[in-house]
């Protein structure tokens, strides 16, 4: 099945759900019990199940078309021949606790064959969480060191330029000895590590992340590398990744009334199947649905199989702008670009353009 064909059908299969969801019962058939609760669980003790019975009350055959649960910890098992009338059947729903502490309720939907009702049986109770580790926090284990982190990448996220950014990844020695550390940053001038020069034994550090935009203005996304080493021996590459936006901090709340606004035709492009080599074009509309100039202050490609061109960079209110992208494979296997176009739209500033493809 192609990509668009899948998201179509995905697309079609959640509205109409949500539509299903929305209809009354079917009227035929009566759950004993309607709610299960299954009062206080563990965690630990993994996952759950509990039996609901449900009887065709009606004069006609009552046939589930299919179930759908709330969420992919709730499982139901269940008969798919027809229910005559006045016969029972069970379904069993399995419930899955784990990384889910506190109260839950989740609702099993069940589409008939009429396909314009929805019978719905509800599961809760409360998770009991597992006992908190402190290896819990620092999930990553930079091997072959026994050192852990709290991650191995960094998200800066959309942030402005004229400021220094400083993201902070915790380190935890699980041993019995010091662990020595070093960071070699990649050559990226506005990038600086600090770190420890030790985490001690059954302790607790932190790399410190900077990327600096202090006096840079440059709007586009930005990849960066941190190479680190435990006892002179490298163990991970820490990757730093972000966009570097205008600045809307000084905006006072009377001047986001009224503000530019991009709208796009779409975000996203399948191209379907194609050759390497083959130039691939597609034009994405931007208009200014705001009520200021909207200005287009950042452009950039994922790669250089990718290349934009925009035929004008500034929209009065109620102006549209074409994005003309073309895409060049330089080999076979599955295709994923972007374009990132940056501007002054203070609600989304960021607007990332999707192309895949097959390349064949």
């Amino acid at each position: 099945m192609k990509v668009s064909t899948l998201i179509l059908t995905l697309l079609s299969a959640t509205l109409s759900l949500s539509a299903w969801a929305q209809n009354g019962p079917s009227g035929q058939i009566a759950f004993t019990p309607q709610t299960y609760d299954f009062g206080t669980i563990k965690e630990v003790d993994g996952p759950v199940t509990c039996t609901v019975t449900y009887r065709n009350t009606s004069d006609r055959p009552y046939v589930i078309n299919f179930v759908s649960a709330g969420c992919g910890c709730t499982t139901p098992v269940y008969d798919k021949a027809p229910l005559m009338p006045g016969k029972e059947a069970r379904m069993k729903i399995t419930f899955d606790p784990k990384d889910r502490p506190g109260y839950f309720r989740k609702e099993v939907y069940l589409v008939s064959n009429d396909r314009r009702s929805t019978d719905i049986v509800t599961i809760t109770g409360t998770v009991e969480g597992r006992p908190h580790k402190v290896t819990d926090d620092y999930p990553v284990v930079f091997t072959p060191s026994p050192l852990r982190g709290e991650s191995n990448s960094v998200w800066f996220g959309n942030i402005p330029v004229g400021y220094r950014h400083t993201k902070a990844v915790g380190l935890y020695n699980p041993t019995d000895r010091p662990l020595h550390i070093t960071v070699e940053a990649s050559s990226d001038g506005r990038l600086s590590v600090s770190a420890p020069s030790t985490v001690p034994a059954k302790g607790r550090g932190q790399l410190l992340v900077t990327y600096d935009l202090k006096n840079d203005p440059v709007y586009a996304p930005f990849a960066v590398s941190m190479t680190l080493k435990v006892d002179g021996t490298a163990v991970a590459t820490i990757k730093g990744e972000g966009v570097s936006t205008p600045d809307f901090t000084s905006l006072t709340s009377d001047q986001r009334i009224s503000v530019p606004r991009a709208d796009l035709s779409s975000r996203f492009r399948y191209f379907g199947d194609i050759t390497a080599g083959s130039k691939n074009s597609h034009r994405f509309t931007i208009t200014n649905g705001g009520g200021r100039r909207l200005d287009i202050v950042g452009l950039s490609c994922s790669s250089s199989q990718t290349s934009c061109r925009l035929d004008r960079k500034s929209l009065e209110p109620g102006q549209s702008a074409f994005a003309d992208v073309t895409v060049t494979p330089a080999g076979k296997g599955r295709l994923s670009e972007s374009v990132t176009l940056v501007t002054n739209d203070p609600t989304d500033p960021v607007l990332k353009l999707r192309l895949t493809g097959n390349v064949k």
